[in-house]
């Protein structure tokens, strides 16, 4: 059977565990919608006006945040993104600006190469991996599908170079949310959503996931785990669904040292690489790079109320690439509400806003985890958990020659507890300020805990949330560029997400 009728059919399984999953919580999901419903109009809401920082000034922060090629964790350009978070917030006049340092280990690739029979294959490094010597691992090619059990039975790595695909699995957006209704509310003013729309997830390599350290604590299904086990000497996997034969992917980004070299392939160049490998031709990689003690910082400030309540808004700095959308965008909103709530006198604030842009998304969230475990008073404090991430991205859509946009806003949703009065805020605040093509679904849904940066805050904590993310489709490459941010549209999710606030400011 062909590789992608193969994909096809075990996508399909998954997909279809997933939905009786769902279908299992949807009796719970409409019940909990319907109380929502009934109990929205009768919130109250802080009285008032808030105003909101102009689009100009919004599109101005995002474009300085980004003007380097990325924001690591723990390099030089990440760190001068953490002092361009703590001015701004000392500008906008928040108390206690503090940068809450994290050790971490810095891995840095310099160089990665593949050769196949003296020709050059275009690459780019699997982050975190290990280092080859200085002249590299010469072997043989293994091709090993998309990595299953049956896949390593039928094929002998050992003291080679496994190859293998890795697919995206595809979300029935449209399906999950207008037609099984498995959401709190849908917000789709323009009527963008239907039953055939649906989303790449990029972020969910069924067959890489990541947050193993071992080949024995991996699932079975972990390709290059499998390999490690194996006994490869290193790894290619071929980014089968990224568009425009684009190599660059910046995942799994759990942080975790690994013990074998990995390269991806771009899906055009891994056509070729599949013969080789079936044919078993000797092939050179090379992944050149230091690791070396590094540190991170949670950059965060206090806009204080008349209580000690805590209302915690949160995005994190750190991007893989130029990261316009992941997270200049959550920058913004974050910075939007800062600069919002700075011009509302303290003694019509009832409870306090703590402002936090958190480090090391892309090194196991573990920024949100520490400062979470950092702070347990101010968390035992939190009344809601407003995180902000990758909004107003725009839509695109894969093609042989790259993205293409479609003229349409990505689509989002809003991780939300199923505590009634969270529901309720979400379905208020969207009716009264509707987001386009945004569905507020249960935090729980698709993992315990979102997923999304909320999730270190909720794990160590269980605060009660609501995390508004984007999910496009360029979001781990090169391509989440400053042309994919719709800044027209930043004014109008900041103030749904002031309405989220001022109905958590002025509940009982």
């Amino acid at each position: 059977m062909p590789e992608t009728t193969r994909w096809e059919n075990t996508s399909s399984t998954r997909t279809s565990r997933m939905l009786t999953d769902i279908l299992r919580r949807l009796p719970r999901i409409w019940a909990d919608r319907a109380r929502a419903r009934k109990l929205a109009p009768r919130l109250p809401v802080l009285a008032g006006d808030v105003p909101l920082p102009s689009p100009e000034a919004m599109e101005a922060w995002i474009l300085d945040l980004c003007t380097t090629p990325h924001r690591r964790p723990g390099t030089p350009e990440g760190h001068r993104a953490e002092g361009w978070v703590a001015d701004r917030f000392r500008q906008l006049g928040l108390q206690d600006v503090t940068l809450d340092p994290i050790a971490i280990p810095v891995w840095t690739a310099d160089r990665g190469t593949l050769s196949v029979a003296g020709l050059a294959t275009p690459c780019f490094p699997v982050i975190h991996t290990a280092f080859t010597p200085a002249g590299g691992v010469q072997a043989p090619l293994a091709w090993v599908g998309t990595g299953t059990a049956r896949d390593f039975d039928r094929t002998d790595v050992s003291g080679r170079i496994a190859v293998a695909d890795v697919p995206f699995p595809r979300m029935p957006t449209g399906l999950l949310m207008k037609g099984l209704q498995a959401c709190y509310h849908v917000s789709d003013p323009d009527g963008q959503i239907g039953l055939g729309t649906t989303q790449f997830l990029n972020f969910v390599r069924q067959n890489f996931i990541g947050g193993a350290t071992s080949a024995e604590e991996a699932p079975a299904g972990d390709v290059y785990w499998q390999a490690v086990r194996r006994g490869a000497l290193g790894v290619c996997l071929i980014l089968r669904d990224q568009p425009g034969n684009s190599n660059t992917h910046y995942g799994p980004y759990d942080g975790i040292l690994k013990p074998v070299p990995a390269l991806w392939i771009g899906c055009d160049d891994g056509v070729a690489l599949r013969q080789q490998a079936r044919a078993g031709a000797v092939a050179t990689m090379t992944l050149q790079g230091h690791v070396e003690p590094g540190t991170m910082h949670n950059v965060w400030g206090v806009l204080p109320g008349v209580s000690d309540e805590v209302i915690l808004v949160t995005s994190h700095h750190d991007s893989p690439f130029q990261g316009a959308v992941e997270d200049g965008a959550g920058v913004a909103q974050v910075l939007a509400q800062a600069w919002a709530w700075s011009r509302v006198p303290r003694e019509r604030r009832p409870r306090t806003l703590v402002f936090v842009v958190d480090a090391g998304h892309f090194h196991g969230s573990q920024g949100a985890h520490g400062f979470a475990r950092s702070h347990p008073d101010l968390m035992a404090r939190a009344r809601i958990l407003i995180t902000l991430e990758h909004l107003g991205g725009k839509e695109v859509a894969g093609t042989r020659h790259g993205y293409v946009e479609t003229g349409r806003p990505a689509f989002t949703v809003m991780f939300t507890s199923s505590e009634p009065t969270t529901i309720a805020t979400v379905v208020r605040a969207l009716t009264g300020f509707p987001a386009r093509r945004t569905a507020a679904i249960p935090s729980d849904l698709l993992a315990p805990v979102p997923t999304s940066d909320a999730s270190g805050y909720v794990a160590e904590s269980g605060v009660p949330v609501i995390s508004w993310i984007g999910c496009p489709y360029y979001l781990l490459d090169e391509h989440d560029t400053l042309d994919r941010v719709d800044f027209a549209e930043l004014p109008r999710i900041a103030r749904t997400v002031t309405e989220l606030v001022r109905i958590q400011m002025a509940l009982p």
